[in-house]
């Protein structure tokens, strides 16, 4: 298995509904108010099935919503016609990006996408988010510290409702961690890319501007740039 199957594993990804997606929302939105004053274009990057895209429309912006998966729009665009939104959702790479330069105002990419790339995948994906913002545009990404988080984690910590972490592997070169994941019915494994704060603040300023890094709790980060 991999992401698409972690993904719908956890109602926390796929439930916009449920307590767990809405305590993700109630724990960025007042962050994301704060730094997105002005209303304006809206690139959601990796939305999944697009709670904050329907948030943010909620307060008078202008959204569009990508992501890589077929599965995933599939179903934000049902969320969409329940709730009469207006909000276009795309199927699209991260690294290659079907806008022009310059059209948005603010490109979110939250929910520790970083994990799905590699360090010359996520270069590729901080370049394109600079090209299609606009000069003086926002950048605000949402990240937990892969690294802190594996010198933690310990064999039967509980996820979500029914699973707990079984086997953790790293490579030797600890660029990747595979995490099998088990419940009493299923067992499944995902690897993840191994990022630390740092190292995605470093490679964002190669792009942006740092504006402020705000730690939500120990192991997760929102870090806000500015496009230089």
């Amino acid at each position: 298995m991999g992401f698409e199957e972690y993904y719908q594993a956890f109602r926390a990804y796929t439930d916009i509904y449920s307590k767990e997606y809405q305590k993700r929302i109630e724990e960025l939105e007042p962050y994301l108010l704060k730094f997105m004053e002005k209303k304006g274009k809206v690139l959601d990057l990796a939305c999944g099935v697009g709670g904050f895209s329907f948030l943010l429309e909620e307060y008078g912006f202008d959204i569009i919503g990508v992501d890589i998966s077929e599965k995933m729009i599939e179903k934000a665009r049902t969320y969409g016609n329940e709730k009469n939104s207006k909000v276009e959702f795309l199927i699209g790479n991260a690294m290659n990006l079907p806008f022009e330069d310059n059209i948005f105002d603010y490109v979110i990419f939250l929910g520790n996408t970083t994990t799905h790339f590699l360090p010359r995948e996520l270069n590729r994906v901080f370049k394109e988010v600079r090209r299609v913002l606009k000069k003086e545009g926002l950048f605000l990404i949402n990240f937990i510290d892969m690294r802190e988080l594996l010198s933690r984690i310990q064999m039967g910590t509980v996820i979500g409702e029914k699973y707990w972490i079984n086997k953790v592997v790293i490579d030797k070169e600890e660029k990747t961690a595979l995490i099998e994941y088990r419940s009493d019915e299923i067992t499944f494994r995902v690897r993840f890319v191994i990022w630390g704060s740092t190292t995605i603040d470093l490679l964002a300023r190669m792009y942006f501007t740092p504006i402020e890094t705000i730690k939500l709790d120990e192991l997760s980060y929102l870090n806000i740039y500015k496009k230089k």
